[in-house]
């Protein structure tokens, strides 16, 4: 993660620097991003980019976690449903607004795509970390859903929370690959997988 160095910056000289690594990772994954672009486009000498991160991986996970913290900010309103709903409304919501966040923010779309293109090292281990992270939230829920009867109690808790992990995740970015997306089209998609979900998994 940043040094103090870096987070001593005035905040507008730390946003040229993570701007400035976005536009660069979502063009080229780790092994081949360039620095040099990056230093740049955001001003500053290259010397000074190894007083604020270890290394070039570091300043990529240090800009993928501060991106994913804007996400979950824009997803927090889909927790009201978190046990309060079962758990498939939840995750209807929580789909939802994540991707229309993505939809207004092409961008990270296509981060997740070059991440998921080379998912090797760094990029592994984000994503390794990003489906732990998903899975560990929907067991709890499809657990919760379980207990109180909304769920049916053969269904293999694991397997359905890793299908929302994939829908979330694989699924969204194979779909970013292969055509442009509408917040119409996600919907329609949407509510056909869980129509298909809902009747096998409800008692």
């Amino acid at each position: 993660m940043p040094t103090r160095t870096f987070f001593n910056l005035p905040q507008d000289k730390q946003d040229r620097v993570l701007t400035a690594a976005v536009n660069e990772f979502s063009q080229r994954n780790v092994e081949e991003a360039n620095l040099s672009n990056i230093v740049r486009q955001a001003g500053i000498p290259r010397g000074s980019l190894y007083q604020y991160f270890t290394d070039k991986d570091d300043l990529y996970v240090y800009m993928f976690e501060t991106l994913r913290e804007e996400r979950w900010v824009h997803t927090k309103e889909a927790f009201e449903y978190y046990k309060t709903s079962e758990f498939l409304t939840f995750f209807e919501h929580y789909y939802l607004l994540d991707t229309l966040y993505l939809l207004q923010h092409p961008q990270h779309i296509e981060l997740g795509k070059v991440m998921y293109s080379h998912a090797r090292g760094v990029s592994f281990g984000l994503i390794d970390a990003i489906q732990r992270r998903y899975r560990d939230i929907f067991l709890v829920g499809i657990d919760y859903d379980q207990d109180n009867g909304r769920i049916r109690a053969d269904v293999d808790s694991q397997a359905l929370a890793d299908l929302c992990v994939h829908f979330m995740t694989d699924v969204f970015i194979f779909q970013n690959i292969t055509r442009r997306m509408s917040l119409a089209g996600v919907e329609k998609h949407l509510q056909g997988t869980m129509d298909l979900i809902r009747r096998g998994v409800q008692p």
